[in-house]
């Protein structure tokens, strides 16, 4: 456990550094910016997508950008020789990535409350979005270990979003029918966003709310094991 926090500790140390973590933090601060100019009913209606393209799009992106810049930087082979597991490096990450998204999310729950008096369930929103988080995070380690450098990894993300990410968005504002909700489900992007649209909204479909934890976590463990960990061992070999 003492390995694993120092290794946390000097995760959340490079994102300071490579300013990752300054930048999600002036992201979140344009979105209360946002909220000052708009209703009480129009910012209640804009924080889902908000919250959900920080958790998705934003983390995939902050991520790339930090494993790339280590890449450059030989830290990621310097771990390697380090007397610690691959899964104690890889859970460090994937526990950094979250912080981001957690960091996004209580800002702009604080921002709501004090500029517009709005409050929701916040602990599930907080568990929604580690669900959430660990998945695209998940996600965004298979995109930039498939990438040579960033970007390359940009363009897949680009391409990610076109496919899952954006007809999410389309539905949250009314562009795409509700009947095609559980096809919408396939997307990762989607059951996040379904799920946190529920937390602030308070609004449930439980079997789609339950399918959507479910089939999250499930992608979570898969693509760690069977993607993520075998090239993420492989890239650093290669250096």
């Amino acid at each position: 456990m003492k390995s694993l926090a120092k290794l946390i500790a000097g995760e959340l140390k490079r994102l300071i550094k490579y300013n990752i973590l300054p930048v999600s933090l002036v992201t979140a601060i344009i979105w209360i910016v946002l909220f000052l100019f708009l209703s009480k009913e129009e910012a209640f209606e804009l924080a889902p997508i908000l919250i959900f393209v920080d958790v998705s799009a934003m983390s995939i992106l902050l991520l790339g950008a930090s494993h790339h810049l280590e890449k450059q930087e030989g830290t990621i082979r310097t771990m390697m020789v380090m007397p610690i597991s691959l899964w104690q490096i890889i859970t460090a990450k994937n526990v950094s990535s979250m912080i981001l998204a957690l960091e996004s999310v209580l800002v702009t729950s604080v921002a709501l409350y004090l500029i517009h008096g709005v409050t929701f369930n916040y602990i599930l929103l907080l568990i929604f979005v580690a669900i959430a988080g660990a998945a695209h995070a998940a996600i965004g380690f298979a995109l930039s270990l498939r990438s040579r450098d960033f970007t390359a990894m940009l363009g897949k993300l680009v391409g990610y979003m076109f496919i899952f990410t954006i007809p999410s968005i389309l539905f949250s504002i009314g562009v795409i029918d509700e009947k095609y909700e559980w096809l919408l489900m396939l997307s990762p992007s989607h059951s996040a966003s379904h799920l946190i649209t529920s937390a602030l909204t308070g609004e449930f479909k439980l079997v789609m709310t339950i399918a959507a934890c479910a089939y999250l976590a499930v992608l979570s463990g898969v693509l760690f094991k069977f993607e993520v960990h075998p090239r993420f061992k492989d890239n650093a070999a290669r250096g």
